[in-house]
């Protein structure tokens, strides 16, 4: 980035302007926690107007990232743990470097004593691992998106594919699918989504996984499903590696369209922030085209509330998620 604006104001911010951005912030996420959401965004960059500083909250954890060595340098981390713990029910602030970072971590308040940390997200129960995790531990920025999932998996069958630690699985789960599939080549992660399986109690021979490279696994499965979730990883790391990333994504969507039974729904996700909501569209259209299949859009969505964006900044509206019933 070329630069990072923190006030449009003729004089400097202050550490008091500062504190108030923390209290709004927190104040805006009060209709997220709760007593059913243990885990949410607490702070959100940009969108909160604390540029490069991210919060995420699991429980009694806050776990804050930066967004380069900018962020990292400018913001007091002291300082902001020590205002996440007078002015939350937080009792610890873990500081977990990015994983492109050679910086240490560091923790204030309570020490972590477990290896996970137990949250709620509207009532279904994970598993967090805020230490080897991707991102901060958790994907909460699908939060909505996973309850939606569901809202339409009764009696279904399911394949999530890049499943991670069995997000969309529970849900799905929860909302009573017949069988879930979760897909992912991280067997770790495959091993968290079983364990998130049993938290919330839901019956072992429903849910099976596979542990596989998904991208060419889809291309070779033969199986049929009422439901297949594809949510790959960042393609787009930079504006140079959009060309390429649209490309992967339309094929990999394409196998996926072909996996699902007819009038059965493919969800598809992306969170890469170079690849607009404009961008999603030509991707879905020309896989279904590339797959030969028509269909029909049920929802589009993005982040949850707890992830806001200045109005002046739709490019920070990064996350795109679209349901397509299958003809």
């Amino acid at each position: 980035l070329a630069l990072r604006v923190l006030s449009l104001e003729e004089k400097p911010p202050k550490l008091s302007d500062f504190e108030l951005r923390l209290q709004k912030a927190y104040e805006l996420r009060r209709s997220v926690n709760s007593d059913e959401t243990t885990a949410y965004r607490l702070m959100n960059g940009e969108g909160d107007l604390l540029p490069g500083f991210i919060c995420d909250i699991y429980h009694k954890v806050a776990v804050m990232q930066f967004d380069g060595s900018g962020p990292y340098e400018f913001w007091d981390q002291e300082w902001l743990a020590e205002w996440i713990l007078k002015n939350t029910s937080c009792e610890t602030v873990y500081f977990k470097p990015r994983h492109d970072s050679k910086l240490a971590s560091r923790c204030w308040g309570k020490e972590i004593k477990e290896e996970l940390i137990e949250v709620k997200e509207k009532n279904a129960l994970f598993y967090v691992d805020v230490f080897q995790g991707q991102k901060t531990g958790f994907f909460l920025d699908q939060r909505e998106n996973r309850d939606y999932i569901r809202s339409i998996s009764s009696g279904k069958s399911v394949m999530n594919l890049f499943s991670y630690s069995g997000g969309f699985s529970i849900y799905a789960g929860l909302g009573g699918a017949k069988k879930v599939t979760s897909v992912d080549i991280a067997q770790g992660a495959l091993d968290l989504s079983d364990k998130n399986w049993k938290l919330n109690q839901l019956s072992p021979e429903k849910h099976e996984t596979q542990c596989v490279d998904v991208f060419e696994f889809i291309h070779n499965c033969k199986q049929k499903y009422d439901i297949v979730i594809c949510d790959p990883p960042s393609l787009a790391k930079s504006e140079k590696h959009k060309e390429a990333a649209m490309q992967k994504y339309i094929e990999t969507f394409a196998a996926a369209a072909k996996r699902v039974n007819p009038n059965g729904h493919l969800v598809m996700s992306s969170c890469s922030s170079h690849i607009s909501f404009e961008d999603f569209q030509e991707i879905i259209a020309a896989a279904l085209s590339k797959s030969r299949k028509r269909g029909q859009v049920l929802r589009v969505s993005g982040q949850g509330s707890d992830h806001p964006y200045p109005h002046a900044c739709p490019h920070l509206r990064y996350l795109k998620f679209v349901d397509v019933v299958i003809l």
